[in-house]
């Protein structure tokens, strides 16, 4: 009899949580999506930014994009021996042209000895060129240096000053700087003809002996002119 007991008090303990996890197992759990997104990129595509690193553009070679943005570098003028032969007599023609304004204004007469010599030498000098009988022709360097013979020939005939002697010898130390860089960078390496290659290597000393002597000249007008006694005025 207490066995039966005992089994009723255990059915009634028993089926309340039976039924309580019938109840339960009916609820089905959450169905987790078909497919989840990944957190990594597909395989097949590439990340847009590798480590910070800007991509550049398909089809552009950035070795070589910034080269074709410098400018190409003008090539050295070749002169043919005409066009040399227009530049030394275009030289020699504005040397006699400003020495001859010299020999009238200048006050020196250191100055208006280099002045003649001036005409002097650069006058040989055109007789020996016209013996060559040398066609001439026109360049960008004749052009050029007949514009600034031009120039300071306009400058000294209207200089009325009393420093003309040293506006006269820096024209000089100019002109000449500039006929002896043209004779070695551009006419002794183009030259064909032999006669006026001898030309040329004839009249160079020259020009570096003028350049020497006008530079000397204008040392000499500065010292004479930093020891010239001041003007004083009389008080009232």
């Amino acid at each position: 009899m207490k066995t039966i007991t005992s089994f009723r008090a255990i059915a009634l303990v028993a089926l309340p949580a039976l039924a309580f996890i019938r109840c339960g197992g009916d609820q089905k759990p959450a169905e987790a999506p078909s497919s989840m997104p990944s957190a990594e990129p597909p395989s097949d595509q590439a990340p847009e930014n590798d480590g910070g690193t800007a991509q550049t553009p398909q089809g552009i070679d950035v070795a070589t994009s910034n080269e074709g943005s410098k400018p190409p570098e003008p090539k050295p003028e070749t002169l043919s021996d005409a066009q040399i032969a227009a530049i030394t007599e275009a030289a020699n023609s504005a040397e006699i042209a400003q020495a001859k304004v010299a020999q009238v204004k200048a006050k020196d007469a250191a100055v208006k000895s280099f002045a003649a010599m001036m005409i002097t030498h650069h006058g040989a000098a055109k007789q020996k060129q016209a013996k060559l009988k040398l066609k001439t022709e026109e360049s960008g360097v004749s052009t050029a240096l007949q514009a600034d013979a031009g120039a300071t020939l306009n400058a000294l005939n209207t200089d009325s000053g009393k420093d003309f002697d040293k506006t006269y010898i820096a024209t000089q130390i100019s002109a000449h700087q500039k006929v002896l860089d043209t004779i070695n960078d551009k006419l002794l390496p183009n030259v064909k003809d032999q006669n006026l290659k001898a030309y040329l290597e004839e009249i160079k000393p020259t020009v570096e002996q003028h350049l020497k002597q006008a530079k000397q000249l204008q040392e000499s007008l500065d010292s004479k002119s930093s020891s010239a006694p001041v003007e004083r005025k009389n008080a009232g």
